[in-house]
């Protein structure tokens, strides 16, 4: 397996939730480091200042292309993982969503295919593309669909990566991975931060559906691991696109209950089911990974207690990130009101 020691990367999106915990396994894997941090949103570098002096920072986003033409510029690896996420929010800014999440891949895929240094591109795609599933668990092989605007936005993404392999043969691969839990996530529209932290401030945990959505719940170092398998094994990887996940469909009613017996209120709270309607949510949704087993090795380490145990401890660990939290969020809601 091919080693990062000493190899030039850029990681997009590092300031991001697992683009701060990639940055920091390159940075202990000795890859010469280079980070595109968003200078235009809320999380800044929040989530890599404790790293971000061993690297090289570029600031900036995907609709700058004079950003990019600085920090492309003779790196080996890219991972691409820069993105706007919050699918709920995507239904009041579809343009935004698609300008950042497409065209701001179209613009990296530019600077990408006219550089001589690229060894390979990975590209942080999503299971939200397979759409409400005609099976599950999903393979790659699934049809490709999309529900909201942020669906759409990747999902055009995920198909450029596909046409600038195929055309310029830009050496690429794709990474659709499930529900990632761990620290140092912002989206408090997620399961895990959101029960994590209500229960934190004393307060049950809130589902605004009726609970009995179907996820696969994969704890961060494993998604790490993925990317980067993907990465070393280039002669594998290349051209293809790989699902990872943990093969565990968890119901969010489910995932509420667990954390909560993690965080040790068993019998002394019970979540809030609120039964609303939401728009653009897909019901069941878990993927097969056995692509990424036989042809990559990976496989998941943390079980889903474990890895929900090892998210509790960090934000107890971490009370300080609670203000990142409230501050992203203050930022989306103040944008949403516009």
């Amino acid at each position: 397996m091919a080693s990062f020691s000493d190899r030039r990367v850029l990681v997009t999106g590092a300031g991001g939730f697992i683009g701060s915990w990639l940055t920091e396994k390159l940075l202990e894997e000795g890859a010469k480091v280079s980070v595109l941090i968003d200078d235009s949103g809320a999380i800044g570098t929040s989530g890599i200042d404790h790293v971000i002096k061993k690297t090289r920072a570029f600031r900036g986003n995907l609709t700058r292309p004079e950003t990019l033409s600085s920090a492309v510029r003779d790196q080996e690896v890219v991972f691409h993982l820069a993105a706007l996420t919050q699918v709920i929010h995507s239904f009041s800014m579809p343009r935004e969503f698609f300008d950042v999440n497409a065209t701001g891949t179209l613009n990296l895929l530019e600077k990408l295919r006219k550089s001589d240094a690229l060894d390979f591109l990975v590209f942080s795609s999503t299971d939200k593309v397979y759409g409400e599933p005609q099976r599950v668990p999903i393979d790659e092989s699934h049809a490709l669909s999309a529900k909201s605007p942020y669906d759409a936005s990747k999902l055009a993404a995920d198909v450029l990566i596909d046409s600038y392999h195929s055309t310029y043969g830009t050496p690429a691969a794709k990474i659709r991975w499930s529900n990632t839990i761990g620290g140092r996530d912002t989206n408090i529209l997620r399961a895990v931060p959101d029960f994590v932290s209500s229960i934190m401030r004393g307060k049950p945990p809130t589902i605004r559906g009726d609970g009995r959505q179907v996820r696969d719940y994969m704890y961060v170092t494993d998604a790490v691991s993925g990317i980067m398998a993907v990465a070393q094994k280039k002669k594998k990887s290349n051209g293809e696109t790989f699902n990872l996940g943990t093969e565990t469909p968890t119901s969010v009613l489910q995932m509420s209950n667990l954390v909560i017996d993690v965080m040790g209120m068993r019998g002394k709270m019970k979540p809030v089911v609120l039964g609303k309607n939401n728009p653009g949510e897909i019901n069941v949704q878990y993927l097969s990974s056995k692509k990424a087993r036989d042809a990559l090795g990976w496989s998941p380490k943390v079980g889903l207690k474990d890895g929900v145990l090892k998210s509790v401890e960090w934000y107890r660990a971490h009370p300080e990130w609670y203000d990142v939290m409230r501050r992203v969020n203050g930022y989306w809601d103040a944008k949403m009101k516009k």
